[in-house]
């Protein structure tokens, strides 16, 4: 999301302005270079629009490997070359479209980091330090309300959808319906004031949200949000030097990273990264020291190493799954104790998404792909797509699977069971009967995501910034775009109403 106050071009447009202060007449020749690599622009001339894209892939992993495992029984999770196991589902780089549910986590939060302190540190350098303090200001009061009117709705939907009638949600394993309608009403709201507590832990390995189990993050998006505030401003007006600053931030990352507290430091490393993009510290660095193709090995080393990272093997309670594959087995070992069997992809996954954003903000073909309409799509009800997914596949998923011929023996037999037979053939995780479910699910999915952008995803947006308009913080010439976004999607939008990131 950009939150710059001004906007000199998209990516979209093919279009690019070089910084004369770091490239001489000759480089600017070298048009396929160029292609390879982003020119270190300042932050005020320089879209990340893109990064709606990569939010909103990050958000179809997810959707994907909530999905897959009615088909295979997620034995596509299982390492590539594991135990004589070789799943074309499961090759390292491939492996992430089927199975990166957990890497998008830790690419959720890298990406709050960046885009949450883009805009107040931007507005610092360019010497409005008032406008910085009125956008953290203005933020802090709107992010609780961006971030939990959705989330709450959506659980609620899901609550009073348990007693609707036909047996709309089948039994599940998480959420046994109340007695009735009422009783489920204020177990809700029980529910839902102690699991959003912010003082409380939260975790994929502590206590459920069962009204949406998926929101385990949602709370971490708050704490990490707040965080990001705090430290922006201290770095915007401590007169910390720097490089001590840095120094100090980059410390925080790796000791949080081995003490297994990876949430926070996934927050912290985008606020690094945020930093060295206003102030183009590392395009400096860089064109004084190495050529413009150097550069681009070293970016796109940083892609590579990034991705490779982040398709480590990840299933809770086996962390066999990554010790045992090849590739992946050093990496296992040399994992902080920090991390249990069930975290234990967390942290190697943390690293991947640092390093994956770093090298996306300056790889020019990796933008271009990232800012292709149907990704940016998904990044606008990314969000949204993210709560619903789950409510969406408990009402279809197994129904759906059951009516092709995806019964499994010892389950309980159904009305739904081989309606339309589908003989099942192909490769794990992407057989036929998987991508004829997914042909379905996935489009009832878009549309309930889209109605939910529409009725409380923007409305939510809209809400928060009538309040602090209100409270005289609405950051009146300041660009008018707001530092809300995050890596779930939730960028505000400019007033004429179109898209950024």
């Amino acid at each position: 999301m950009d939150h710059r106050p001004h906007q000199d071009h998209d990516i979209d447009n093919g279009t690019h302005d070089s910084n004369p202060a770091y490239f001489s007449d000759v480089e600017r020749q070298h048009n396929h270079q160029r292609i390879l690599l982003h020119p270190p622009l300042t932050s005020s001339t320089r879209s990340t629009a893109f990064l709606d894209g990569l939010r909103g892939l990050a958000a179809l992993f997810v959707f994907i490997q909530h999905f897959i495992g009615r088909y295979d029984g997620n034995v596509h999770e299982q390492g590539f070359g594991q135990d004589g196991s070789y799943y074309l589902a499961s090759l390292p780089f491939l492996r992430i479209l089927f199975s990166g549910g957990s890497a998008s986590v830790a690419i959720f939060f890298v990406l709050s980091g960046y885009v949450l302190s883009k805009s107040p540190l931007t507005l610092a350098l360019n010497g409005n330090p008032n406008a910085c303090a009125t956008s953290l200001a203005s933020a802090t009061i709107r992010r609780p309300l961006r971030l939990y009117i959705p989330t709450l709705n959506v659980a609620l939907a899901f609550a009073l959808l348990l007693h609707a009638p036909f047996s709309l949600v089948p039994s599940l394993p998480w959420r046994q319906p109340k007695s009735n309608i009422f009783a489920e009403l204020a177990n809700w709201l029980d529910a839902s004031l102690h699991f959003f507590n912010p003082f409380r832990t939260h975790g994929s390995d502590q206590a459920w949200y069962t009204y949406n189990i998926v929101a385990w993050t949602i709370p971490i998006e708050l704490k990490g949000s707040m965080l990001i505030y705090v430290l922006t401003g201290i770095y915007a007006f401590s007169g910390i030097p720097q490089l001590a600053s840095l120094t100090l931030l980059a410390v925080t990352v790796v000791v949080l990273l081995q003490i297994g507290k990876w949430t926070m430091a996934c927050f912290i490393a985008g606020l690094i990264i945020s930093v060295v993009d206003v102030h183009a510290l590392d395009a400096a660095f860089l064109a004084r020291r190495s050529t413009r193709r150097a550069q681009a090995l070293i970016t796109h080393a940083a892609f590579f190493v990034g991705y490779f990272l982040l398709c480590l093997p990840a299933h809770d309670g086996h962390p066999s799954f990554a010790r045992d594959t090849p590739g992946y087995h050093h990496l296992a070992l040399l994992t902080p104790r920090a991390y249990d069997r069930n975290q234990y992809y967390r942290y190697w996954h943390s690293w991947g998404a640092v390093l994956l954003l770093y090298a996306a903000l300056r790889i020019r073909w990796l933008q271009a792909f990232l800012g292709t309409r149907p990704l940016r799509y998904l990044g606008r009800v990314s969000f949204m797509l993210y709560l619903v997914h789950l409510p969406v596949l408990a009402v279809m998923g197994d129904r759906v699977a059951r009516a092709l011929g995806q019964v499994y023996v010892k389950s309980e037999p159904s009305r739904w069971d081989y309606r339309v037979r589908v003989p099942d053939f192909g490769p794990v995780g992407m057989s036929s009967r998987c991508v004829l479910g997914f042909g379905v699910v996935l489009p009832v999915a878009l549309v309930v995501s889209e109605f939910g952008t529409r009725v409380l995803d923007m409305p939510s947006v809209r809400f928060g910034k009538k309040l602090v308009s209100r409270m005289a913080l609405d950051r009146e010439g300041a660009g008018r775009k707001a530092v809300d976004g995050d890596g779930f999607g939730l960028a505000e939008r400019p007033v004429h109403g179109t898209m950024t990131s």
